[in-house]
């Protein structure tokens, strides 16, 4: 198949949460900003620590510790936090420690513990600290919501989830907190109530496409085919005119083998947009399952003759098209690949694929005329990859055109200084050039990079015939004799 299918049931079930991962990461950027509420917190945290008395409710004067005046803490703690945010943990947590010697009740000295734990990976200690700040402080959302992303970390799925349920209640349209709630529910596989909170978070943030994406591959991993489609057909309802609703709904059901059905939705978007390449490849797909190959060409041609789909969208049909071309030889895949081959050379003159793709159907027939011409127009366009070079060669060695070579001397010195192969074709260029000397200096430069017998022996061979012309009798025979050693 030319796309991606989205199959249901378990045998797609590694495939569709890895689908879920993926699909969810830009639902992830889109609510991460969330996460400054940390420096907010933190800064309106130590302005009331600065600015306010101690509560009614701790009584420092009734611990066993000296009296300590506000004043003292909150200077006290400032200097933990900038030793904190400086990386200077040990020195912040002997602040910190000191703060709760006097002062046990002040919770976010425990919380910064728990900070700095977590950096440790003490999740014992960290766990500890941050229980007995939400002791002392019952309302403070930061500290359950560290405490939740502690659980997840220590692998506790359920009591996060749990957690994070509460502060969705005390924390009303917070997106990113259902998020990670929604990931709770992933790793504990309640896949129904990862579609659940995710509906919750739609809810917040209106009809997203990626939101939509995500629970139609969880309904899938469930083998729920219908509310996958269900959710597109929500789409749908809203956005009757939005050609790519109708393209996923189909793709979800030829994918899992339900064609008729995926067909309906594929015709309302031929209404919409019938040169879309989606749907054009989309419906290639499909009508190559239902075996009518004039039809896959209708639309794999409506495709190639846009210029302004991209060379990438077009070239796994090309490969697929020339591989079939290869491995049947038959003239009507030959000359399918030759006619794509064609229409790529129109729609993107400047990417080499086309005259590549060509120029090897010539080389099958054998036509090595034609195909010579189509290698140094995509030479031309891309010379690096060394296969098209290997080509090139096979190409001039056929028509008994070497000197063919020169043309590319410089670039092929540069590009490949240490190419046995490519060094070995510039000394045959230079031999039918008649130029014995430069010749052999690059078959003898070949001749010490070669390592495998049949290549040598052609370098040999080679070099004989270099020092014949050369009028060196004794040592062309000394050549020759030994490519036949080989």
């Amino acid at each position: 198949m030319i796309f991606q299918h989205v199959k249901s049931g378990a045998s797609a079930q590694h495939h569709n949460k890895n689908r879920f991962s993926q699909l969810s990461k830009p639902i992830l950027k889109f609510v991460a900003m969330r996460k400054y509420i940390t420096l907010v917190v933190l800064l309106v945290l130590s302005a009331l620590v600065f600015g306010q008395p101690p509560k009614k409710t701790r009584n420092v004067a009734k611990t066993d510790a000296p009296a300590v005046s506000a004043r003292k803490v909150s200077v006290d703690f400032t200097s933990g936090l900038k030793s904190y945010y400086s990386g200077h943990n040990p020195e912040a947590l002997k602040v910190f420690n000191g703060i709760l010697l006097d002062n046990p009740k002040h919770d976010p000295s425990y919380f910064m513990l728990s900070k700095i734990y977590m950096d440790q990976k003490n999740y014992a200690d960290a766990k500890m600290a941050l229980q007995q700040a939400m002791k002392l402080d019952k309302k403070n959302v930061w500290y359950k919501v560290n405490m939740a992303k502690l659980l997840s970390t220590m692998g506790d799925d359920a009591a996060a989830a749990k957690l994070w349920e509460q502060i969705c209640k005390e924390v009303k349209n917070n997106e990113y907190y259902l998020y990670a709630l929604a990931e709770c529910y992933l790793n504990l596989q309640k896949t129904q109530k990862v579609i659940e909170t995710y509906n919750r978070m739609e809810q917040i943030m209106g009809t997203n496409d990626e939101i939509t994406r995500v629970k139609a591959s969880l309904w899938l991993y469930i083998n729920d085919v219908k509310s996958a489609v269900g959710e597109y057909d929500a789409l749908i309802a809203k956005y009757p005119h939005n050609a790519d609703y109708y393209i996923q709904a189909g793709i979800i059901y030829q994918s899992n083998n339900m064609l008729d059905k995926a067909y309906d939705y594929y015709a309302k978007a031929l209404e919409i947009t019938p040169a879309d390449p989606q749907l054009n490849m989309a419906l290639a797909s499909y009508w190559e399952q239902k075996h009518q190959p004039e039809k896959v060409m209708e639309c794999i041609a409506r495709v190639f003759n846009n210029p302004e789909v991209p060379i990438s969208e077009k070239q796994p049909y090309m490969r697929s098209c020339m591989a079939a071309a290869v491995r049947s030889k038959s003239q009507s895949d030959i000359q399918r690949a030759a006619n794509m081959a064609e229409t790529l050379i129109q729609t993107h003159p400047t990417e080499s694929e086309g005259y590549v793709c060509k120029a090897r159907l010539n080389v099958m027939v054998q036509r090595y005329a034609e195909a010579l011409p189509l290698y140094d127009q995509a030479l031309k366009l891309d010379n690096t990859s060394f296969a098209l070079w290997e080509d090139y060669f096979y190409v001039i060695s056929k028509l008994n055109q070497y000197n063919k070579m020169l043309q590319y001397e410089e670039e092929v010195q540069e590009l490949f200084p240490q190419n046995a192969a490519v060094l070995y074709q510039l000394g045959l260029a230079y031999l039918q050039e008649k130029n014995a000397d430069k010749a052999i200096d690059y078959l003898k430069q070949a001749l010490a990079l070669s390592y495998e017998s049949d290549k040598k022996a052609l370098v040999n061979k080679a070099l004989g015939d270099a020092y014949h012309l050369k009028g060196d009798e004794a040592t062309a025979d000394a050549y020759w004799r030994k490519s036949k050693k080989m």
